[in-house]
């Protein structure tokens, strides 16, 4: 007596399928932000901003666009942690963003590549001089907003009388 086995095939392929689209899912979602050389912490002064190299890898098999989002903290850089959601905001900082000598929270990355963009800092007359103050920068992918990317940079505004 010979047994049939025409549904297991079926069952191995129906398998397949699901856990393919769900690493497909997965990569899409895999991006990186980092700081050029990891240079995170620099100066600036109310008329000279200072300007963060960042590099934005897009692990994925597809074509990502980005939304750069900042948060400028008020706290002392010591106090604040990425991600820290119950700090209060500043508006000491100014933050842009310029990617191919366009200035533009939205940039492309295509399929596997890295980006390079510029976030330029610049410091609001009034605020405390001789302080360091934090931007925490997070990229959200519109293929995958839940999962974001974020890095966080120092400014130290100091006081360009004493230069």
């Amino acid at each position: 007596m010979q047994k049939k086995y025409s549904i297991n095939p079926l069952i191995i392929l129906t398998l397949a399928i699901l856990l393919n689209g769900f690493s497909v899912h997965a990569q899409s979602c895999n991006s990186k932000l980092n700081v050029f050389k990891n240079r995170d912490a620099r100066s600036a002064t109310i008329n000279d901003p200072t300007k963060f190299k960042l590099e934005l890898t897009n692990n994925s098999t597809r074509s990502q666009s980005y939304e750069i989002r900042s948060v400028i903290f008020d706290e002392p850089c010591e106090d604040v942690g990425v991600s820290k959601t119950n700090t209060k905001r500043s508006s000491d900082l100014n933050v842009s963003i310029v990617s191919n000598n366009s200035r533009s929270n939205l940039v492309t990355v295509p399929a596997g590549s890295t980006l390079s963009f510029i976030a330029e800092v610049s410091v609001n007359p009034g605020t405390k001089l001789n302080t360091w103050k934090c931007v925490e920068l997070v990229a959200v992918s519109d293929a995958c907003s839940s999962r974001d990317t974020r890095k966080l940079l120092k400014v130290y505004i100091s006081d360009p009388s004493e230069h």
